[in-house]
């Protein structure tokens, strides 16, 4: 049986929106087969940072060697960390009413909407994709991926390839299209979905 609420009434006005800025880490990228190993999740109110929620998480399945040495995530560090069912309710909370923010967000909805399922939870909110928006907002540059766009727009970013540096990060880009004029631009394309 799924514990959900009703859907977020999300208007196209830009005033009641909140965010929730994800990224997570994973053991491969097929949410039926692989696990998380990390959540970080910024909370964006349209105008700044609610706060952050950071955890490695257990996948129960070993990491593959060349994601260990991408992510910095070993086998030892998820071992005693909770596993996603033990962390989905807070997960749920935290993202339900808000707009689903991620840089490439079909991946990382992929998986948390998966993990969350089997947990019993059914996430049912709109999603935000930092690539498309950053290509209408900041158009004419040759690459959007996080690294290459954060050297672009002069964003640092702290632990490359964590969920909670690249979560900042990507929060940080929604900020910079909020502060420029794009609270349309950024309804349009959540109206999309």
């Amino acid at each position: 049986m799924y514990r959900t609420r009703k859907k977020a009434n999300l208007s196209p006005q830009f005033s009641v929106l909140k965010f929730a800025v994800v990224d997570i880490e994973t053991t491969g990228g097929f949410p039926s087969q692989h696990g998380i190993t990390e959540i970080a999740i910024v909370l964006h109110d349209g105008d700044q940072i609610e706060g952050i929620y950071e955890t490695l998480i257990n996948p129960h399945q070993p990491i593959p060697p060349f994601i260990a040495n991408m992510t910095g995530i070993s086998n030892q560090m998820v071992a005693a960390a909770p596993s996603f069912d033990k962390v989905a309710a807070n997960i749920f909370n935290l993202l339900e009413n808000r707009v689903f923010v991620a840089h490439n967000v079909n991946f990382d909805y992929s998986f948390v909407h998966h993990h969350l399922q089997i947990a019993g939870y059914q996430l049912e909110v709109p999603k935000l994709c930092t690539i498309r928006l950053s290509r209408k907002a900041f158009p004419g540059y040759k690459k959007y991926g996080l690294g290459h766009l954060c050297r672009t727009l002069d964003i640092q970013i702290e632990n490359r390839h964590r969920a909670g540096g690249d979560a900042k990060a990507t929060a940080q880009i929604l900020d910079l299209v909020i502060q420029n004029n794009g609270k349309t631009l950024i309804s349009e394309l959540i109206k999309r979905h």
